[in-house]
């Protein structure tokens, strides 16, 4: 018999709720927004060459990250000086209360 996957799926009132204090106010960039912030970045530098030599970077990755047809990789997150992050979803919907109910004790127990 094949098991069962579990999907997770909480609210963001939930997640906020399970949350508490951890995490840090940020400005949040969606992938659109990235690639932005690269092409100003290539443009800065003159050329896709001139920018993948100077961050030691494959150009042919760029070229795809900025006609978006390919992920933007930590190694151009790097360039630009941001990180992925994680952040709450509040357009989702929402999940079963219990499942987040779950989690609480297990988030408790890793803060101490």
């Amino acid at each position: 018999m094949a098991a069962r996957k579990n999907k997770l799926r909480l609210s963001g009132q939930d997640l906020l709720s399970i949350a508490g204090d951890l995490g840090v106010s940020a400005r949040v960039f969606s992938d659109n927004e990235v690639r932005q912030l690269l092409r100003a970045a290539v443009e800065r530098a003159g050329s896709q060459v001139a920018f993948a030599k100077r961050h030691g970077i494959d150009r042919a990755h760029l070229n795809q990250v900025l006609k978006g047809k390919s992920q933007v990789r930590r190694s151009l997150l790097k360039c630009l000086g941001l990180r992925k992050s994680y952040t709450i979803d509040q357009a989702a919907k929402p999940g079963r209360r219990t499942e987040a109910r779950s989690l609480a004790p297990a988030l408790e127990h890793v803060e101490a």
